[in-house]
């Protein structure tokens, strides 16, 4: 299933108020899988990564819940051990 990183980006108060009151709404969210969330209080960013079907069922979910977002994109995730130079090319320093 695609994975997707929603990006907010309000003052600390309103960082402070997502962690104590939206993470349990979207921990029990049915359309989409919520995975985890980093954030910084200090800057006011949150940064939540979810799976989903598509972008729409997550922009509706946040919607639904009167979630300001600044953008829902899709993404993939990489480890160092999964870096294969030969498949993704050389990079110059």
């Amino acid at each position: 299933m695609p994975k997707y990183m929603i990006i907010h980006q309000k003052d600390p108060k309103f960082v402070s108020h997502h962690i104590n009151n939206f993470c349990k709404t979207c921990a029990r969210e049915k359309e989409a899988s919520w995975m985890r969330v980093n954030y910084n209080l200090k800057e006011g960013k949150i940064y939540c990564l979810w799976e989903a079907s598509d972008r729409e069922t997550l922009i509706n979910i946040l919607n639904k819940h009167h979630l300001p977002s600044e953008e829902v994109v899709e993404v993939d995730e990489m480890t160092p051990d999964e870096c294969y130079w030969d498949i993704h090319g050389d990079m110059e320093d």
